[in-house]
């Protein structure tokens, strides 16, 4: 291979001119003042997470209630999962060392694999080692440059990113409105009648959440499955929020809508929201699960899931299967009380449907521009430095909240600023009580400064 005679020659005078007048750029941007201000007042948890944290600030040492971790079902907080998980420690170590494929596959990979097949009541499943990774790995393993993705517009940062690694051809529906849904399936189609050559016939494929981590909303799953056999696509289904959560069992949004699952072609989900655990799974046909053993990235260039976490979901999915109705009836009482709560607290705005235990709660437009005192009007900085301060005038009463973070350039639809409050089986009645009174001490707190 020729590359040509352009090379041009440089005397060391002038190759040190250049060295000289050469300045690198940083690897990552520096931070805005804001972004600054917001690490500095970050809170770091010291010690073992659960409803009851201590911090590694502060100058008292006093336990706070968390609700701003995931922790669903309260598996944070077992001590029998934690004890069995500890001994498995001396059979597997603390971690396998080695991708699946080569020699990172343990028996109780293949146990608990078996496990959410079963309790999902799908054909086979697959384990990966990191939730996130799990669907940067699914959907670029089934959708290429040549296919066809539709996915809505409010899936979180996982899915979009895993959307765009896959390089497929991609419309973006409104966020749930399934009449939008509809309306670009029929052009989609339309648009592929007649065509020929190689990419004749792509693959097609509807994208979406169960529970969407952005906005606390459920996918109309029906309709989904309805518009599916309608316009002949597959549906990838990211249930990482919605698994042990939804439904009667708890099994996910299929289990919710009581929808056979083999209706959702590519099932994704994670094990460390609602499980306590770690790492991520995809149901599906068993030669869909085989495939990705062999393509799925995140499978076989990853170290498989350590056999302590592996045993500690095991667990927590057993315990559910044995008595859903105190885990979920649980939890989802504490979602009601707290719901309840709030929407009683003025100039607070509540998200989210009424079963999720992923709360987004923001001041409402009409709060913000009464404390708008000075005119002008609010940019989304100015909202989450309210927020921020939100956050610290509830932990002076105990209760640690946070507010939902994002990258910013890289959402498809940005979300409003939020505190993000997660709900647990593990808190008590008093414990969602103080929460409740907690954020609205703060709400009248902020609100009642001039701005």
């Amino acid at each position: 291979y020729n590359i040509g005679t352009n090379e041009i020659v440089l005397s060391e005078k002038e190759i040190d001119e250049l060295v000289d007048e050469w300045k690198p750029e940083p690897l990552v941007p520096a931070l805005t003042e804001f972004e600054r201000e917001a690490l500095d007042k970050a809170v770091m948890i010291d010690g073992p997470n659960g409803t009851k944290v201590r911090l590694a600030s502060g100058t008292n040492n006093k336990p706070v209630l968390n609700f701003a971790s995931y922790n669903f079902l309260g598996f944070l907080d077992s001590p029998e999962l934690g004890k069995h998980a500890v001994e498995s420690l001396r059979k597997y170590g603390v971690g396998s060392c080695g991708p699946p494929g080569f020699y990172g596959t343990l028996d109780v990979h293949m146990e608990l694999e078996k496990q959410i097949a079963a309790f999902i009541g799908h054909s086979s499943a697959i384990l990966y080692s990191q939730a996130f990774t799990t669907t940067l790995s699914v959907i670029p393993c089934f959708s290429k440059r040549s296919d066809i993705i539709v996915a809505d517009e409010g899936v979180n940062f996982a899915v979009q990113k895993a959307i765009y690694l896959s390089r497929s051809k991609v419309y973006w529906y409104k966020h749930n409105d399934m009449a939008d849904l509809e309306r670009i399936l029929k052009d989609v189609n339309k648009q592929l009648v007649g065509r020929r050559g190689k990419n004749a016939l792509p693959r097609k494929f509807i994208v979406t959440e169960g529970l969407f981590q952005n906005t606390g909303d459920i996918t109309p799953l029906v309709d989904l499955v309805e518009l599916k056999h309608r316009y002949k696509y597959r549906i990838i289904l990211d249930e990482s929020y919605s698994f042990g959560v939804l439904g009667k069992r708890g099994a996910g949004l299929t289990d919710h809508f009581n929808i056979d699952p083999h209706e959702v072609d590519l099932l994704i989900g994670a094990l460390c929201y609602a499980v306590g655990a770690s790492g991520g799974f995809c149901c599906a046909d068993k030669d869909l699960v085989e495939h990705q053993r062999l393509s799925g990235l995140g499978y076989c260039f990853s170290a498989s899931m350590p056999g302590i976490l592996t045993i500690a979901a095991a667990d927590a999915i057993q315990a559910l299967e044995v008595d859903p109705d105190n885990y979920l009836g649980t939890m989802r009482e504490n979602t009601t009380l707290l719901r309840t709560l709030l929407n009683r607290i003025p100039g607070l705005q509540v998200d989210g449907v009424a079963e999720s235990p992923l709360i987004h709660i923001r001041l409402s437009p009409e709060t913000l521009v009464r404390m708008k005192r000075s005119g002008g009007t609010w940019t989304k900085t100015d909202i989450d430095r309210v927020l921020i301060e939100l956050s610290e005038e509830a932990l002076k009463d105990g209760v640690l909240l946070m507010r939902a973070t994002y990258v910013d350039e890289h959402e498809r639809l940005l979300p409003n600023s939020s505190i993000r409050i997660c709900v647990s089986s593990a808190h008590t009645r008093k414990e969602i009580e103080k929460c409740a009174h907690a954020i609205k001490s703060a709400v009248s707190r902020i609100t009642s400064k001039k701005r």
